[in-house]
């Protein structure tokens, strides 16, 4: 079915025009990834991401059935699973950045697997389980919490279950200050790093399992030469990355007697390499990895998975292709395909029939968009060195005449690839051409290349990119330049403007180092002479000249619009940069707009704040270069127009909740405005309430003998937040359709209208609003006169435990703790306000009897107090304190009664209803508020309280009547409030 589904979205894409992309479809998880297959390879194992929501699932090989194992909330991020046996799993996670482990305990019945979790000492970690050992797992905990010192157990599962250490064997107790232990299952041997944090230095150590002695492997230094162990090609033989020896990263022999690396196994003329795999014998090299035009790519030694890999080829042309996983009778692949305009494919490979199926796309959404493929070329700078750069074109029916030449961050040891970029989709679907360019001391280009970038901020690095944007416009037209790009890439944008003021029209700059001496003191850390010495080495000695390559200082030659995006709690790019920056900036009377987040550190950490970022940029490109609107664009469709709306509401909320960004009212109706008129549903909700709250304001600061004009015009902003409303139902809004219920239900700001107020709870319910829509019907239908009045349909709503007894699939109003709460609300109303015959009491009756257990049973009440009420904490109830016949009215007034039950009989439940009443200097009562209560006879106190906010006092007097269901007075009690 899954590829049945692609095909067909497959074919819809063929027939699409590359029309603007949403930011929730482009900046998210994708939809699966970490997997693996079970040890008897009937499953395949995967991060799976489902409406929003994170599953570790097993997926059957034979059944494609998708079963979940356990589940993750906002707050937590899958780290690592590791199976140890067929039925139990190892999973590492971390919960708001705390390390957490369990272990899941899978059992399978009919058909269906249920996982019990089993949670795990915080600070330990699964080495290895051990296959060879199927009774034993390897299992380190850290003795001390401040410091590396880990221990090393070999338990039982039953031992790791029950967390029986005490009893487990030590496997290494002795070694100190281990930062880690690893195990190479194919030699059984351990391996150990240490680390002397005082020292700076640390050792890889390893022995067999069965020895006790410790041999150096290689020590760890701070040298900025590569040097990455792969495994032991013989006994005292390392196959090991380093450049130490020669300029590209290549494969080499390390004798580990001597310490010294020797032969040269593999080096590419061109790249470094970037990974390399030993065979299963661990005794030869099986294949190495480097970066290609932009792409990981693997060179096997192998002939016969070579030929393997050219079939993939073939079958998958255009893409790249690599083999996540294996199972363990090597029958089976899980393939992995992609491009730079494909977000990528998993795959299930069967070796023997040579025939692929289609697990899941990345990004299934996003098939039905056209996405477009990155072109690789190079340039040769000034030094004469080949440069590696990415142009990403628009649709040409698409294009706005815009390069975005956006750098990448760093400088150094930094790259850019040739992958599914979100951001790169995001701005060439609305018009935009990208140009990416992988400068001098970008990464995988040899130690030479790496090095030439150093110290060359605003020099070299920004040479390069200007070759790679000559050459780019010579072959293609642009109307409009700007330079975007964060981290080294804001400040190099800024550079871009300052030694180009003519050829760029914006410059965008997100977490950028502008005033390049104060990376040297921005805060204690950074005057310590370790930092400084890292620093030094890429930016360059401090000292004056660093201000001739600083835009702070250089800001003078800036022409065009800036947007400085920043986060606060930035600890590597110090707000202070962007502070500066924007002074001075104003202060030359130069066009500045900032972006500043709470919260937020070196870049965003969240899907949502990635989105809101993209399209505030986005919306600031529009803008700044006069640019058509994005929903305007040739194919949009009236669903895409309101989609879009999606990242226009975006912006509109950082401005109005209180979130990462400083709220500003007047842009926030500007955006919901913009958002609503796309027809956006939640947009024309917000621009709608933001309205009635002007009005309500304007209103209540008219003052006597004045403001006739004001008066008119808060009645206008009421009246029209109240039609956005009703806009907002009609995008499809449920928030609004239950917002507008109650304002037609109060008559507070519109006139009381029941029919309207029903019609509008109705559409709330029926778009799938939670429950209290439908409670607030019932109520309409107990309370309002005929013909709406249906006390039989009344009833039939306030059933909460007949709806939550609907198959998952029918229950279209979700039973919350807030539905609950609204119920003794709506019920406290409905038997307060209304007027009933018998047989509708019974109706009424019958539901707190179904809901509550609450019988029609006679009581009584005794001990009666009424007064001002507060909590006694001591007695753990609440308490009259002040019994006066008359109250002074003032804010959190809190008046009630509180009393005890006469039942007849013990074991019965009985349901109350407070009923309090106002009587103003007009002389006219009315129900203002009532209450619903229940219990039992073992309920230790009863009590009925009413707390007063500032716009709800009165002169006059207040009445609380208790009655039952049957509307039998047990209590009434009468106060004056002056």
């Amino acid at each position: 079915m899954r590829a049945l589904i692609a095909l067909c979205l497959y074919c819809l894409a063929f027939y699409a025009q590359a029309t603007p992309i949403p930011a929730k479809e482009l900046f998210r998880s994708p939809a699966m990834s970490q997997v693996g297959f079970s040890p008897d390879n009937r499953y395949i194992s995967a991060l799976i991401v489902d409406e929003g929501k994170s599953y570790l699932s097993l997926i059957g090989v034979e059944d494609k059935i998708y079963q979940h194992v356990g589940a993750f909330d906002a707050d937590e991020q899958l780290n690592e699973y590791v199976w140890i046996d067929n039925n139990t799993l190892y999973i590492s996670y971390s919960h708001r950045g705390q390390a957490r482990q369990v272990l899941a305990l899978l059992s399978e019945k009919a058909g269906k697997i249920d996982a019990k979790m089993v949670s795990l000492p915080s600070d330990g970690y699964l080495v290895d389980p051990l296959i060879a050992d199927p009774t034993h797992v390897l299992y380190a905990k850290n003795r001390y919490g401040n410091r590396p010192s880990n221990r090393l157990y070999k338990l039982t599962l039953d031992e790791l279950i029950n967390k029986k250490f005490n009893s487990a064997k030590f496997e290494e107790k002795k070694l100190k200050d281990v930062a880690v232990f690893a195990f190479d299952s194919i030699r059984e041997e351990l391996f150990a790093v240490t680390a002397d944090i005082e020292n700076m230095r640390g050792e890889v150590l390893y022995r067999s399992l069965n020895e006790s002695r410790w041999k150096l492997l290689f020590e760890i230094d701070d040298s900025e030469v590569s040097f990455s162990p792969i495994g032991f090609i013989r006994d005292n033989t390392l196959a090991v990355l380093s450049n130490k020896n020669t300029d590209k990263v290549a494969l080499y022999e390390f004798d580990i007697p001597s310490q010294t690396l020797g032969s040269v196994l593999y080096e590419h003329p061109k790249y470094d390499l970037v990974g390399a795999e030993l065979d299963e014998s661990g005794k030869a090299v099986k294949s190495v990895r480097y970066v290609e035009n932009g792409h990981h790519v693997s060179h096997f030694f192998d002939n016969d998975i070579n030929q393997i890999k050219s079939l993939f080829s073939s079958a998958f042309q255009g893409k790249e292709t690599v083999i996540s996983a294996h199972s363990n009778d090597a029958k089976q692949m899980l393939l992995f395909s992609y491009a730079s305009d494909d977000p990528g494919s998993y795959y299930l490979f069967d070796v023997q029939s040579k025939k692929a199926d289609l697990l899941t796309e990345l990004y299934p959404d996003l098939i039905q968009h056209q996405l477009q493929p990155t072109e690789v070329f190079s340039v040769t700078n000034t030094a004469g060195v080949e440069v590696e750069a990415y142009l990403t074109l628009p649709d040409k029916q698409s294009g706005n005449g815009v390069l975005l030449v956006m750098p990448h961050g760093g400088p150094i040891g930094v790259r850019d690839f040739n992958y599914f970029n979100s951001e790169v989709q995001y701005f060439v679907s609305r018009g935009f051409a990208i140009l990416r360019v992988n400068f001098r001391g970008s990464e995988g280009y040899g130690k030479q290349f790496l090095d030439s970038g150093k110290g060359e901020f605003g020099k070299a690095i920004e040479e390069d990119i200007t070759a790679a944007v000559t050459q780019v416009r010579k072959q293609h037209k642009f109307n409009q330049m700007c330079a975007i790009g964060a981290s080294y890439g804001g400040y190099s944008s800024l550079m871009l403007a300052i030694k180009h003021p003519d050829d760029y029209q914006c410059a965008v700059g997100g977490y950028g180092i502008y005033d390049l001496p104060l990376l040297f003191n921005a805060n204690n850390f950074k005057v310590l002479e370790e930092y400084r010495e890292s620093v030094s080495k890429v930016v360059g000695e401090l000292s004056d000249e660093l201000i001739k390559y600083s835009p702070v200082y250089l800001a003078e030659a800036i022409k065009s619009p800036v947007l400085l995006v920043a986060g606060k709690m930035d600890r590597i790019a110090d707000f202070e940069h962007s502070m500066r920056m924007e002074y001075v900036l104003n202060k030359l009377g130069k066009e500045v707009e900032t972006l500043y987040y709470e919260q937020t550190g070196h870049g965003q950490s969240s899907w949502y704040w990635q989105r809101h970022e993209s399209a505030y940029v986005a919306d600031y490109l529009k803008r700044t270069l006069v640019l058509g609107e994005y929903h305007q664009m040739q194919g949009v469709n009236d669903e895409l127009v309101k989609q879009l709306g999606g990242d226009t509401v975006l912006i509109a909320d950082g401005f109005h909740f209180d979130n990462r960004v400083k709220n500003d009212q007047s842009l926030a109706l500007k955006y919901y405005r913009e958002s609503a008129n796309m027809g956006e549903g939640r947009a024309a909700y917000n621009l709608g309430n933001l309205l009635v709250e002007q009005g309500l304001e304007l209103k209540d600061n008219i003052t006597i003998g004045a403001g006739v004009d004001d008066k008119a015009n808060a009645h206008a902003l009421i009246k029209e937040g109240v039609e956005w409303g009703d806009k907002a139902v009609e995008f499809g809004y449920a928030g609004a359709g239950y917002w507008l219920g109650i304002v037609y239900e109060l008559g507070e700001l519109v006139e009381q209208d029941w029919g309207r107020s029903l019609k509008y709870f109705t559409a709330a319910a029926e778009l799938e609003y939670d429950a209290r829509a439908r409670l607030r019907m019932a109520k309409a239908y107990c309370l309002a006169p005929a013909p709406i009045r249906d006390v039989q349909r009344c009833s039939e709503l306030l059933s909460l435990s007949d709806l939550e007894k609907l198959p998952t699939d029918e229950q279209r109003n979700a039973v919350t703790s807030k539905s609950y709460k609204t119920l003794r609300w709506v019920l406290g109303d409905i038997f307060a306000k209304g007027d009933y015959n018998l047989d509708e009491r019974t109706l009424l009756k019958n539901v707190v009897q179904q809901e509550y257990q609450a019988s029609d049973v006679k009581v009584d009440l005794d001990d009666v107090e009424f007064g001002e009420v507060t909590y006694n904490n001591y007695r753990n109830r609440y308490q009259v304190t002040d019994d006066a016949k008359s109250f002074v009215g003032r804010d959190k007034l809190s008046l009630g009664a509180v009393f005890n039950v006469e039942f007849e009989h013990e074991g019965e439940n009985v349901a109350l209803i407070g009923k309090w009443i106002k009587q103003g200097a007009s002389g006219k009562q009315q129900v203002f508020d009532s209450s619903f209560v229940y219990g039992d006879a073992d309920a230790k106190s009863w009590d009925i309280r009413y707390t007063f906010d500032e716009d709800e006092l009165f002169e006059g007097t207040l009445t609380l009547e208790i009655s039952d269901l049957n509307n039998r007075l047990l209590a009434s009690k009468t106060v004056e409030l002056r």
